[in-house]
């Protein structure tokens, strides 16, 4: 009798031993996961240690490459640079990245190509210099998309996050402000084609008027207790198929809406969805086929789907991994392919985050939508 009580109790330990290592997403066992199986992201391409940390994408619409930004935060000695992802999904060097002269960092994020076929790159230095030392980087490209040298175009950012071009002008997040009258701001900015083949734009520093700032937002981090003191804001940027223009924050999962005039100033602004469904807001992409916005959930290890009348629901979303199970692993931005949604892992573990750590295999993911 004894001996069927502690054999029973050793199979009930086991058992809540699987249960936690589910529910905890161990990398060696079960990841509890959220979504339908048809949803279940599969590795786009696995890379090396000189693509640590991969951050930015967008689809090059001359060759159908996926270009791919390489800021290297995790591991510093390799050099921040420019991959692409070819149409047969090979994984090939783009383009090298300037360094900073004061940091010595090359930081490459959010990009966008411009009117003109060139890649705007935001370069943050935020990292390794917070006093207004990032910028925005033109990668000039000829008419098959081949890079061809590099230029400043901007400067005066924190946080150079996101950037995405709506007509001729450019429109970059800016995730800091430091204010310390407004602890929690940051904003999104547009500079037009015009200003910056004129000379390299000078954007006013942090709490003085600039023309160019098209929307301030404050991060709340009572929406996010688990999170509490996260005052990151502004991350990423997308247009929606009328010309709006929306951003996330990363702190507290706000999203935001601008409608402009039919010159470019702003019409109207404000909260366009606040969700206790939606807490962090990394990367984010309108899908104008099925009329919704795709965010990367850095939080969550998800991927949640805000629909164009608020809705807010989760497409997929699993548990701690290192992502060599094709899951995703800290996702940070999400950009279409035809129907697939590119989804890269930046793995870079910031406090509050379901990802614990910061670990091979570097993996870029895809998901099949319907």
């Amino acid at each position: 009798m004894n001996r069927w009580i502690k054999a029973r109790r050793r199979s009930a330990a086991a058992l809540l031993t699987l249960a936690g290592m589910a529910l905890a997403g161990c990398a060696s066992g079960p990841v509890a996961t959220v979504g339908d199986p048809k949803h279940r992201p599969g590795i786009l391409v696995s890379v090396g240690d000189d693509c640590n940390t991969p951050d930015g994408v967008r689809l090059d619409p001359r060759t159908g490459s996926i270009i791919v930004a390489c800021p290297n935060f995790n591991d510093k000695q390799h050099v921040g640079k420019l991959m692409k992802i070819t149409k047969g999904n090979k994984w090939e060097f783009f383009s090298d990245f300037p360094k900073h002269p004061d940091t010595g960092y090359a930081c490459p994020m959010g990009m966008d190509f411009g009117p003109d076929g060139h890649l705007y790159v935001a370069d943050n230095q935020y990292f390794y210099d917070k006093d207004h030392k990032s910028r925005l980087i033109r990668i000039k490209c000829d008419k098959d998309g081949k890079a061809l040298g590099s230029e400043v175009v901007v400067e005066g950012f924190k946080l150079a996050n996101a950037v995405m071009w709506k007509g001729d002008a450019v429109f970059v997040t800016d995730t800091f402000f430091d204010l310390a009258d407004k602890p929690g701001a940051s904003g999104a900015y547009r500079i037009t084609l015009d200003e910056m083949n004129k000379g390299i734009v000078k954007l006013a520093r942090k709490g003085q008027p600039d023309p160019h700032l098209i929307l301030e937002c404050r991060t709340d981090p009572v929406n996010a207790p688990h999170r509490k003191g996260e005052l990151a804001g502004a991350d990423g940027c997308t247009f929606d198929k009328d010309g709006n223009f929306y951003t996330g924050n990363f702190g507290d999962g706000t999203m935001y809406k601008v409608a402009f005039n039919a010159d470019g100033t702003v019409k109207s602004k404000g909260v366009f969805v606040r969700s206790p469904k939606l807490t962090c807001v990394d990367g984010i992409f309108y899908d104008a086929k099925r009329n919704r916005i795709y965010v990367a959930d850095s939080e969550r290890n998800a991927i949640q789907v805000v629909e164009m009348d608020g809705k807010v629901w989760t497409l997929w979303e699993n548990g701690d991994t290192d992502g060599a199970d094709g899951l995703l692993d800290q996702p940070c931005e999400p950009a279409l392919r035809g129907d697939e949604l590119i989804v890269v892992n930046f793995d870079m573990p910031f406090p509050g985050l379901k990802n614990t750590k910061f670990d091979k295999p570097y993996t870029i993911c895809v998901i099949k939508l319907d």
